[in-house]
């Protein structure tokens, strides 16, 4: 399978419900979840190994491991979502002007609204793997370079956020402009963010089926076989 080639509506479909199915952790990700967090992951201040990220995708934690049925489909859930992850980085290339976030939509009364919550979450959660790393932007303020790039994504994936939305009528009002943003805010910070990254991405693309003696996918530096591949444990 092509590494670069971008996810069909049925591969969408099957890794978003390997990710809501019943058993997973708590804290796993839905689609519209993990476009946010992959898209905070391409644009941000630092370069992140799969290996750091790839485990907060489905809400695993040292005392909580994911247990794979097995090693075939941890190697089909971890290539979607590297394509995924590859797809965005073709989307979020220095020289284009716009971004489409995968966002779900519920209709009332006639009209599509967006529902920014889970991708706004996603976003935030990519952050937190970060946190000094992102804190210039999150502490500029609105009239200063970068300031207000992150307003849509703290309303809608943070309790503090959502605090705010309730109390407020006015920002309730203003939903769809805070989802037309989304878009242009991406950009924004991708190219407030170009001056910093101390590295471009290191995921090195590869074609095929992942061998016992090849690198693990997860980017731990170890065999396949000494890590996701091991018999005695699958994660």
């Amino acid at each position: 399978m092509n590494p670069d080639l971008p996810l069909s509506d049925a591969e969408l479909d099957e890794l978003n419900k390997f990710l809501t199915a019943e058993g997973m952790p708590e804290e796993a990700m839905d689609i519209a979840m993990l476009d946010g967090f992959l898209t905070a992951i391409v644009i941000g201040p630092n370069t992140l190994m799969p290996n750091q990220w790839l485990p907060e995708i489905w809400g695993e934690t040292d005392e909580s491991p994911l247990q794979w049925k097995s090693g075939e489909q941890m190697e089909r859930i971890i290539e979607l979502v590297m394509r995924m992850y590859n797809d965005r980085l073709h989307d979020l290339e220095e020289d284009i002007g716009e971004y489409d976030p995968l966002i779900y939509e519920s209709e009332h009364e006639g009209l599509n609204i967006p529902i920014l919550d889970e991708w706004c979450m996603g976003f935030i959660r990519a952050i937190q793997l970060d946190p000094e790393g992102w804190q210039p932007l999150i502490a500029a303020e609105p009239e200063e370079n970068g300031g207000g790039l992150l307003t849509p994504m703290l309303l809608y994936g943070t309790e503090e956020g959502w605090d705010q939305l309730k109390e407020n009528e006015m920002l309730q009002e203003r939903h769809q402009d805070f989802a037309d943003a989304i878009g242009p805010c991406v950009i924004g910070i991708r190219d407030y963010w170009l001056p910093y990254r101390k590295e471009a991405s290191t995921y090195r693309r590869e074609s095929g089926k992942v061998g016992r003696n090849d690198l693990c996918p997860c980017g731990s530096g170890k065999k396949y076989k000494k890590c996701c591949g091991s018999a005695e444990k699958l994660h």
